[in-house]
């Protein structure tokens, strides 16, 4: 069996992106938002000069030692990126660490809300749509314990994060919520609930959405023609996910954690690269099963 090497030995994502992007930029760039066009080549000259002389560094060196000549020692700085492998899941750690000490310690329920792929263009023209999601996804939960008792005023638990990729590395927006189960009342008691139907997420979360498409265009028939078709095509609403479970605030925070800055791919799941071609694996949300790409 062919030995895997990791980011530790070979930081392979860099390597790709050192050979690759500058000749992918030129050629792709005028596809992207104008607003990334700065963005993301900044982002990726971060990546590739971490941990090397070119982003600083300190120098150490014994100024006492009598006999010989040692060598001085030479730490480089990390370029503190999210998008960087090796500083993206620091920042994830530290993050984790601090929200333990915020999220109440009870039981926690991971929940993926999706945009169905004939939105998605509309959100990688202008990725300062991506910010609403956020609020609609809290709405949606918020809502749900409004309906069962207006008085008591309760108020739920929910931090969410925005994913503008899939497994298959292909752009796809959607939202991770990190949501309680259950919520406090007008007098600070807490009221446990285990379960929220998906029917409700799902047609909840369609509606909101679709709502913020009317009022992105209030004016394009194509946009209402289309609001009006994904209603019928999707008569179950949009698909949301909420199987994952989580008892206590640490493992919630951890939980959540991997998901607020990790990279579009692992470097685990890149079996082989030859300069010409990759060849990483992913598994397939439908089926579990794996799926290998060569490209």
């Amino acid at each position: 069996m062919e030995k895997q090497e990791t980011w530790k030995k070979c930081g392979i994502v860099k390597k790709i992106l050192k050979d690759h992007f500058h000749g992918f930029w030129e050629l792709h760039a005028n596809h992207f938002p104008k607003e990334l066009q700065t963005a993301i080549p900044e982002a990726v000259k971060k990546a590739t000069r971490c941990g090397t002389k070119d982003m600083g560094f300190a120098r150490y060196e014994c100024m006492g030692c009598t006999e010989g000549t040692p060598e001085p020692v030479l730490i480089c700085f990390t370029c503190k990126s999210r998008f960087c492998h090796g500083c993206g899941k620091k920042y994830t750690d530290d993050w984790a660490e601090k929200q333990q000490e915020r999220i109440l310690n009870v039981p926690h329920r991971h929940t993926v809300f999706t945009v169905p792929k004939e939105l998605r263009k509309y959100f990688f023209e202008d990725r300062g749509r991506l910010n609403e999601l956020s609020k609609e996804v809290a709405k949606v939960i918020q809502y749900y314990y409004r309906r069962k008792n207006k008085s008591k005023q309760y108020e739920v638990g929910v931090i969410t994060v925005i994913h503008t990729f899939g497994r298959d590395l292909k752009f796809n927006p959607h939202i991770h919520a990190l949501v309680t189960e259950g919520a406090l009342d007008c007098h600070r008691q807490w009221k446990s609930v285990e379960y929220i139907s998906f029917t409700y997420l799902r047609k909840s979360w369609q509606k909101l959405l679709m709502n913020l498409m009317l009022k992105w265009f209030p004016s394009d028939e194509k946009v209402q023609a289309l609001v009006n078709q994904l209603y019928q095509r999707y008569k179950h609403g949009f698909y949301v996910n909420a199987e994952q479970r989580m008892k206590d605030a640490r493992g919630a925070a951890k939980y959540i954690g991997r998901y607020l800055a990790r990279p579009a791919i692992a470097e685990y799941r890149i079996i082989k690269y030859d300069y010409h071609k990759v060849h990483y694996w992913y598994e397939d949300h439908q089926t579990g099963k794996r799926v290998d790409v060569v490209a």
